[in-house]
């Protein structure tokens, strides 16, 4: 069977399509119109004769063809883009430091393949990876602590740092699986489960409360966590529940089977996650870590909890892919 004649660009259109069940949603993320999108996908169908998507759900759902498509290209385009950027990294740094900070959200999963992938493709470089919180990362990289930091973007930019955003982490709430409960009336403070937050000096608890405050709505407060490892696990065991991103939820997988969760009932809102560099910081560096960053959040990360949450996954998205 001859290869199918299309561009790199039609097959990153399946796979976000895939991805984010929208081909709105899709073009947006690829700077296209929704029009070139659906050709793209049109056309990969005709090349390969099968039909990728059932169109009578909403969002789009695979088709058993479909699935199996998507894993074979999406190893495909993942193997092309881990090349690329390896190959701008190893011309780009040469034997220069780096000094890269990334909040611990990543600490298991991006951080230790980064940290392979440039250890590699460094050998005579001094490298250094550590944990920041994101409220402290821009100061660190101002003050020439770090050279990049992977962190939340904080709601006051400071004029001297480059930004690059990465990732939408949306917010939700994540009930006990199992619980027969309405979400707007656990926000409303009906219930027996008390709201289980993020310390208010984490950049993530202080913006769930602003939200919150924004919408008039206001809680007992009665427990508070730095990690979301912390809260997954006492939801798991049916003593409460949070509001809390996609990347909470995968950062404490383990917990997943006993938690359930759900779309918040409130004006949609997320954190964004960015690159955060000097201007004088070499930018192609910057955006060659970036496209790591993003391969390796989509495998461990947007891929996984697609398949999980499939009615969840839409505004979970990478962002600036296509710049």
């Amino acid at each position: 069977m001859s290869l199918p004649r299309v561009s790199l660009q039609v097959l990153e259109a399946f796979e976000r399509v895939a991805h984010t069940g929208s081909v709105r949603i899709a073009a947006g993320e690829m700077g296209l119109s929704i029009s070139t999108v659906s050709a793209h996908i049109a056309r990969l169908e005709d090349q390969l004769g099968i039909t990728l998507f059932d169109r009578t759900h909403r969002p789009f759902i695979l088709t058993h063809q479909g699935k199996e498509a998507l894993h074979h290209l999406s190893l495909g385009l993942n193997h092309l883009r881990r090349a690329t950027s390896e190959t701008a990294i190893a011309g780009l740094l040469g034997s220069r430091s780096l000094r890269i900070g990334i909040v611990e959200d990543f600490e298991s999963s991006v951080a230790p393949e980064l940290a392979v992938i440039l250890a590699r493709r460094m050998p005579r470089a001094k490298l250094s990876i550590r944990n920041v919180l994101s409220h402290e990362a821009q100061g660190l990289v101002r003050n020439g602590h770090l050279d990049i930091a992977i962190a939340s973007q904080a709601d006051s930019a400071m004029p001297d740092i480059r930004t690059e955003p990465l990732l939408r982490d949306p917010f939700m709430i994540a009930v006990p699986r199992g619980t027969q409960t309405d979400p707007a009336r656990l926000l409303q403070g009906h219930g027996d489960l008390p709201l289980l937050r993020f310390n208010p000096t984490h950049l993530i608890g202080k913006q769930i409360e602003a939200h919150l405050a924004r919408s008039r709505i206001t809680l007992p407060e009665r427990y508070a966590f730095d990690s979301a490892q912390s809260i997954m696990a006492i939801i798991a065991n049916g003593g409460g529940w949070s509001i809390l991103t996609p990347l909470g939820i995968m950062r404490a997988q383990r917990f997943s089977d006993h938690v359930h969760p759900m779309p918040l009932p409130l004006p949609a809102f997320a954190r964004t996650i960015t690159l955060l560099s000097r201007p004088d910081f070499d930018a192609p560096t910057a955006q060659a870590i970036a496209a790591l960053f993003r391969q390796i959040v989509t495998r461990t990360a947007l891929t996984p909890f697609s398949a999980m949450y499939p009615a969840l996954s839409g505004t979970f998205a990478l962002l600036g892919a296509s710049d």
